[in-house]
């Protein structure tokens, strides 16, 4: 008879001991989960600093050396006379075409020279529609396109023939234009019926293409080559040559792009752009986030506020072909 409450008690025991055993693999497992958690926030936080880090660094680098044709000319000394001889490369360079470099950490970025891309806010210029059309929009839809954008930004209240202003977008139950530039690339898409012409595969090819500032003329030695054949209505392989050639010299005559793409360019000699403009796009990101953040920066070096300033800025999805490119050029400061 004894035997049964010795029994009850190892039974006890053994419940106890499950109990406490089940306890510890639940706090094992927590603990697990939060020490991942914990690296992951750090990882995160890591390369948040890497991110702003490289933007600094490479706005440091923007205001305080010297541009060539094709972009931005590095040197590890600072130079204070014009008597001295200056290089023509320097340490090296930071191209201003959307060449992709390696950052800080894993950061990846590139610069995009916005004056060899399309002005939204001037639409009617013709390099607008002729992106438009290189992507895939009909012509009749580019019209549309054109004319509903420029009633979008200009400060009258006049429907001009194919456009629309507050009344068409009341009535398809829209905002209506601020009549007013536009803020940024993405805002393009507010204009009425644009969504229903343009695919996602479109806006894709589309966004890196556009720009929000005013046009300063044609720089074809910064230009993306997309832009550039929709500009020559060529194709691809048929600009490479200027595209290969402008890595050695100035584009600065339409006969020497004629000579090099067979196409002479129905534009006027004046509007020809040697160097870089002051509006740069700097679009930073890491691979495995999925988004990449884009700055627009304007360089104000006469300023009495600032050698430079961010216009604007926004995140999108970063493209599936944004693969790790490594860096081809020397940039001090980025080791």
């Amino acid at each position: 008879m004894k035997s049964q409450p010795n029994g009850f008690v190892l039974v006890a025991v053994l419940w106890v001991l499950a109990a406490l055993a089940l306890l510890a693999a639940h706090i094992d497992t927590v603990t697990t989960a939060q020490i991942d958690n914990a690296r992951l926030a750090k990882r995160s936080l890591e390369r948040e600093l890497d991110r702003h880090s490289t933007q600094a660094t490479v706005i440091y680098l923007l205001a305080t050396n010297r541009m060539n044709h094709r972009g931005l000319i590095l040197e590890t000394p600072q130079r204070f006379s014009e008597t001295v001889a200056l290089p023509d490369r320097g340490e090296g360079e930071l191209h201003v075409t959307g060449q992709v470099y390696a950052g800080l950490g894993t950061t990846r970025f590139a610069m995009q020279d916005e004056g060899g891309l399309a002005s939204i806010n001037q639409p009617t210029v013709p390099v607008f529609g002729a992106v438009l059309r290189w992507v895939g929009i009909a012509r009749d839809d580019v019209v549309r396109i054109v004319a509903r954008a420029e009633d979008y930004v200009d400060e009258n209240r006049t429907l001009r023939l194919n456009g629309a202003e507050a009344g068409q977008y009341r009535d398809r139950g829209k905002p209506p234009p601020p009549n007013w530039i536009m803020a940024s690339p993405l805002e393009l898409q507010r204009v009425l019926g644009i969504a229903d012409v343009v695919t996602p595969a479109q806006w894709r090819r589309l966004g890196p293409l556009l720009s929000i500032r005013p046009p300063v003329g044609y720089n074809f030695n910064t230009m993306p080559p997309e832009v550039m054949a929709a500009l020559l209505d060529l194709d691809l392989p048929s600009v490479q040559p200027l595209l290969d050639a402008r890595a050695e010299q100035s584009v600065s005559r339409l006969s020497f792009i004629a000579m090099q793409t067979g196409k002479d360019p129905d534009i006027d000699p004046d509007d020809l752009r040697p160097i870089p403009s002051r509006f740069l796009r700097l679009t930073l990101w890491h691979e495995e986030d999925g988004v990449r953040m884009l700055a627009g920066i304007e360089l104000t070096p006469f300023s009495d506020v600032a050698p430079w300033r961010i216009d604007y800025r926004y995140e999108e999805p970063a493209p599936e072909d944004a693969v790790d490119t490594p860096r081809t050029v020397a940039t001090p400061l980025l080791p």
